[in-house]
Parts: C-alpha cells; sequence; structure tokens
C-alpha cells in the first residue's frame, strides 16, 4: 500500500500541468516541484517532501494538488507507525480541503482534463482509507467516481497517458475480486479487466510524462508476486533501487526476483546492501533488522542450503521486533517448519509451524502453517524453490511495513489504491489456495 500511495501521489501531481494562461516561470516551478515531490516520496523522504508540497501552495492553481500531496505525505508516515489511527483521520481531514479546492478548479475550467484527474486521485485516496476503516459502502461510492474521473480526463485529452494510470488500477482491482463479492461489486462498478489493465500500466512506464516511475514501481510488485515475472522484475528493480536508494521496498521486491530467477549472488548481494543500511541505522531501514534475516534466509532457502537458511530464520525469530512487523516473525517460523518437514524433522516442524500460528498477526505465512500442522510440506530437499517450493516458498513478503487485514500491501500484488483493500480477507485465502495447488504439483 505504500506504494501505491507513492503512486497516488506521483498522479495527483501530473495534475499540476499547468494551462498556457500562467507565466512560463510559474510553469517551469510547478513542474519541478512536481517531479522533486514525487521523487522524494517514491525514496520515503517525507520531511523533504512536505517542504516541497508546501512550496506548491503558493504558486498559482497549485492549492489543491499541493494539499492532496501533503495528505499523502501524511499517510506516508502513517506507515511507519504501529497505531496510524491519528494520521489517517488527519489524512482524511487534507482529502476533504484538497477535495474541495479541486472542485472549485473544477468549476472554473469544466473541461480541464488534469483537474479531473485530480479529482479522481482524491476520491480514490479517500476510497483506500475508507477500505481500511470497514466503511465500504463509502469506500466503493469513492471508487465509482474515481472511475468516471478518469475515465472522463481521457475523454478530455485522449493523449493524457498518465490518466490511463489509475484506470489501469481500476481494471486490476476490479478484474481480481473474488467471485463471492464480484456480483455485488458490479452492481455499483463498472468490471475490469486485469490484461488492459497491465497494458495502461505498461503505457504509463513507457511514456507517461510523470508518472513513468511510479508506474514502474507498481509494476516491479506485481511482477515479483501474484504475476510471477521474475525477469521483468529484476530488471525494473535494478534501475528502480538505484534511483530510489533511500526505499526499503525496492531491495526486497527485487532481491526476490533474483532469487526466484537463480541469480542467487544477485539476490544476496541485494540482501547484503540491506543489512549494511540496517546496521547503519539509516532511516527507514534501522527496524528491518528482522526483515534482513528473513530475506537472506529465503535465498538460502530456495538455494537448498537448508542449514544457513536456519540459522538466518533463527535469527529474524530473535530480533526485536515492532508490532507492524510481526509478519516477518510469522514467516521466518512457517519457512524454519517447511526446512525441518524436508529434513524429516516432523516434531520440530509441527513445533515451529505452531509457534507460527501464535503470533499476533495475520497474512499467508499464518495460512501456511496452518495447513502444514495438517499436511507435512511436500517440497523436495535440494531442489531449488522455484521447482519444488513454487508455491508458499515463492511467495513474496509484503512489500509494505503491516501485512494481512486490509491494511498494507502484502503476498506481492499492490493494492489498488481504492480498491483491493476492501476484499484482502477473501482474496488471500484464494491465493493460499492457489499456491497450494501450484506446490504440490512439483
Amino acid at each position: 500500500m505504500r506504494l501505491c500511495r507513492v503512486a497516488l501521489l506521483g498522479i495527483a501531481l501530473s495534475t499540476l500541468i499547468v494551462p498556457s494562461v500562467l507565466a512560463f516561470h510559474e510553469a517551469a516551478a510547478v513542474r519541478a516541484g512536481m517531479l522533486r515531490a514525487s521523487d522524494l516520496l517514491l525514496n520515503l523522504e517525507p520531511d523533504a517532501a512536505e517542504e516541497t508540497c508546501r512550496r506548491l501552495l503558493t504558486i498559482p492553481r497549485g492549492e489543491a494538488a499541493g494539499r492532496f500531496c501533503l495528505s499523502l505525505v501524511t499517510l506516508t508516515r502513517a506507515e511507519d507507525k504501529d497505531n496510524p489511527a491519528p494520521d489517517l483521520d488527519r489524512f482524511l481531514e487534507q482529502t476533504t480541503e484538497a477535495l474541495a479546492a479541486a472542485e472549485a478548479q473544477e468549476r472554473a475550467a469544466p473541461a480541464d482534463a488534469e483537474v479531473k484527474l485530480l479529482l479522481g486521485l482524491i476520491h480514490g485516496s479517500k476510497a483506500l482509507v475508507d477500505g481500511e476503516r470497514r466503511n465500504y459502502l463509502s469506500a466503493l461510492q469513492a471508487v465509482r467516481e474515481a472511475h468516471r474521473e478518469f475515465r472522463e480526463a481521457l475523454r478530455l485529452d485522449p493523449k493524457l497517458v498518465d490518466a490511463s494510470y489509475g484506470l489501469g488500477l481500476y481494471h486490476l482491482a476490479l478484474g481480481r475480486l473474488p467471485a463471492i463479492v464480484r456480483p455485488f461489486a458490479t452492481i455499483v462498478l463498472p468490471q475490469g479487466d486485469p490484461a488492459l489493465g497491465i497494458e495502461m500500466l505498461t503505457q504509463v512506464a513507457e511514456r507517461g510524462d510523470y508518472l513513468k516511475m511510479t508506474a514502474r514501481v507498481v509494476l516491479l510488485q506485481m511482477y515479483a508476486g501474484q504475476e510471477q515475472k521474475h525477469a521483468e522484475a529484476l530488471r525494473l528493480g535494478q534501475d528502480l533501487v538505484r534511483r530510489y536508494p533511500g526505499n526499503p521496498d525496492l531491495y526486497f521486491a527485487t532481491a526476490h526476483a533474483a532469487s526466484e530467477l537463480g541469480r542467487f549472488e544477485d539476490a544476496l548481494e541485494i540482501g547484503r546492501r540491506v543489512g549494511q543500511q540496517v546496521a547503519q541505522g539509516r532511516p527507514r531501514f534501522a527496524e528491518l533488522g528482522a526483515r534482513y534475516q528473513q530475506l537472506m534466509g529465503k535465498v538460502y532457502m530456495d538455494q537448498g542450503e537448508y542449514a544457513t537458511a536456519l540459522t538466518f530464520f533463527q535469527r529474524a525469530i530473535q530480533t526485536p521486533t515492532p508490532p507492524r512487523y510481526r509478519w516477518i516473525t510469522a514467516w521466518a517460523w512457517t519457512r524454519s517448519g517447511m526446512i525441518y518437514d524436508l529434513l524429516g524433522d516432523r516434531p520440530e516442524a509441527v513445533r515451529r509451524y505452531r509457534a507460527a500460528l501464535d503470533v499476533e498477526t495475520d497474512g499467508l505465512a499464518r495460512d501456511l502453517a496452518r495447513h502444514y500442522l495438517e499436511v507435512p510440506y511436500r517440497g523436495r530437499p535440494g531442489v531449488r524453490s522455484q521447482a519444488a517450493e513454487k508455491g508458499p516458498s515463492a511467495a513474496l513478503e509484503c512489500s509494505g511495513t503491516r501485512c494481512g487485514v486490509p491494511q498494507y500491501a502484502s503476498l506481492g500484488l499492490p493494492h489498488s489504491a481504492w480498491h483491493l483493500d476492501l476484499f484482502e480477507q477473501p482474496r488471500r485465502r484464494r491465493v493460499l489456495q492457489a499456491s497450494l495447488d501450484r506446490s504440490e504439483t512439483h
């Protein structure tokens, strides 16, 4: 969800393309501020981004986008807190202010495609938080408004490639709803087409003026996760890590893709870079000691070096972890249990699966532990995970700071910023079953 929120900022900033009535120096200042704020949030630097957002408020016609920019800074900060509720309250207040300013701009320029795009993003981001608060009716209404505004933006300006970003996420979200909720959703929302959604995101990643990097971030998470296009993910991730070295999520997704391709040295090198920044206490990395250990354990598990993998998993379990990172501990217990199953030590495997279930979190790791308590893990020793462990071992850890119940991105597929969070629990069960089905075939 963090990546989607950052992407939302990028789209919001794209609406700052100013009309010709503004002076040239004002247009240049808006564009420079827009790109600067987008890059800062992609690199997870909210303090510097806030300064840029506030400067945007002083530029003509920049109030609405500047206020929305500030709301996304608030949302980014919420992700580093065990109790994000106060920040989410503040975010909703800020989106209300941004919406009022954008509607005023719309009244002044009803045919301005970029204003329609901004309105769509504001509605969409509000839906995200409403969904997290389980205000589902309000969230669905906001999704509908967002979709309408995005379509109107493209109708007014078919060359506005960046508008396809919001529609692309919409198609992915609606097209992958669990069957149990799809009939209800289609009563109030147009159907989605996942293939079209990926095509739209790819267009923005290749030709977007303002959202090229944000679209690439989302594609990285998709390709490293549910899409399992690991070669594409590695290519995107290596470039993004160079551009945004302060964003740890990019390192983890890229290392995962490298490991799944059998490029273990590349994966381990990325992991060691994460470990160095953890040891140095770098912002956004300092609390990721357990996640680093978990990543290294996963790579060595993929290689079939189980003794080394167990050492790293045990370190992940023993590393002090804030409540929002408890999903890491659950993964370490579960994966180490899987190794003990492979080694023929069923009692120890069972002990570890039970320990995973005792972790106060939610997510795929605990679901897998529950399953392997009933049926021992059947991966083949000595065969790397892309073959013998394709399902559970290949699962991409959460890309945000919290995982499981509808909060932040989990299982590799980034939540559309306005929709997937509403249906995380049914979708998680479906992904679990698909993982189990694949693992039984190898």
